[in-house]
């Protein structure tokens, strides 16, 4: 938007607030201003509105743009969202935004059950690609894979651009002992491997190491500049490697304690580096580099066992419910829960 239009419009409505100072929708409509042209925010006047609006009157409205507020512009306030939002979905919704916002943040919180009740729901009241693709992905998280599977090929079908629905599609197919379908599912996706955003190399690997075809799965880990990702932050690429490449399996690890050990000899020397941390930042900092010192450490006599137990569940992808705030009109949202 026109930063002078943008800037006449929180003007206008800055005014509007000053006559009507118990406006919860003028509130609302300045919040969402702020929120679209950040550059003009100078003390969380969004959030600060957003609060505002739901201290004034607890609607549908001010509950849940709050609830949806916190959960996507402010990290780490998930369980204020889910308990705001849980106020809104008692005040009984009308429309399928207040659903679908407590379905996703459940879902993301793996509370599967909970999940599939409220995006059911906002699936009665609309039929998108992102509620069909999270209420197949709830299912599969409860292992609930038929049904899943026809959510997720509902999904597949309409404009998957991303193919995440293809991708968790494909793990079902796997769950359900389709093997077969998974792999042609596979396939595909390696074709498109660089096309899009979501779907790289390491996601490809992770498919075909749950079809125990570790040799494609590795073939596909060497296509990625490993220098861009943390390796040992997932669990089947560093086995991958330790069962393909045992050398540099080696190197990588010597590698990754060497760094940690450095991180440590900075914290207990006081480097500049960790100025910013408190003293007991600084040691919660030391026990989890500690403890992963010892886990890499042992991670080659882990392997030689057996390979890792993943939680299948970790991998599922969501589509994110992007914006389902009450009077954005640059979204093209309702303007109130009618």
């Amino acid at each position: 938007m026109n930063s002078k239009i943008s800037s006449e419009n929180i003007e206008k409505f800055k005014k509007s607030l000053a006559e009507y100072s118990d406006d919860t929708n003028i509130m609302n409509a300045l919040a969402i201003e702020y929120l679209n042209n950040p550059s003009f925010v100078k003390d969380k006047e969004d959030l600060r509105l957003m609060e505002k609006a739901y201290a004034t009157k607890k609607t549908i409205k001010s509950t849940h743009n709050l609830a949806w507020f916190y959960y996507i512009e402010c990290w780490g306030s998930l369980e204020k969202a889910l308990a705001i939002q849980q106020e809104c979905i008692s005040m009984q919704p009308q429309s399928f935004y207040p659903y679908f916002l407590y379905g996703y943040m459940l879902l993301a919180n793996n509370q599967s059950h909970e999940a599939i009740k409220n995006l059911e729901i906002a699936y009665s009241k609309s039929k998108s690609r992102e509620i069909t693709h999270n209420l197949g992905t709830a299912y599969a998280k409860s292992e609930n894979f038929d049904i899943a599977k026809n959510y997720l090929v509902a999904a597949t079908n309409e404009k998957d651009i991303e193919n995440r629905s293809k991708y968790n599609l494909a793990i079902v197919k796997i769950k359900l002992g389709k093997k077969e379908d998974a792999r042609e599912i596979v396939k595909e996706l390696e074709q498109e491997i660089n096309k899009c955003d979501e779907i790289d190399s390491f996601e490809v690997a992770y498919l075909y190491y749950l079809l125990n075809n570790y040799e494609r799965a590795y073939a596909c880990c060497k296509n990625c500049d490993w220098n861009h990702y943390h390796l040992f932050s997932w669990q089947h690429i560093p086995y991958l490697i330790y069962i393909n490449d045992i050398d540099t399996f080696h190197k990588l690890v010597a590698n990754e304690i060497d760094k940690q050990e450095n991180w440590i000899k900075e914290i207990k020397e006081n480097h500049q580096n960790w100025d910013d941390y408190s003293q007991e930042e600084k040691q919660e900092e030391l026990v989890e580099l500690k403890s992963e010192v010892l886990r890499l450490t042992n991670l080659e006599k882990k392997f030689a066992l057996d390979k890792p137990n993943i939680n299948i569940n970790d991998y599922y992808l969501l589509e994110s419910c992007g914006c389902l705030l009450f009077g954005c009109d640059e979204h093209g949202n309702l303007q109130d829960d009618k």
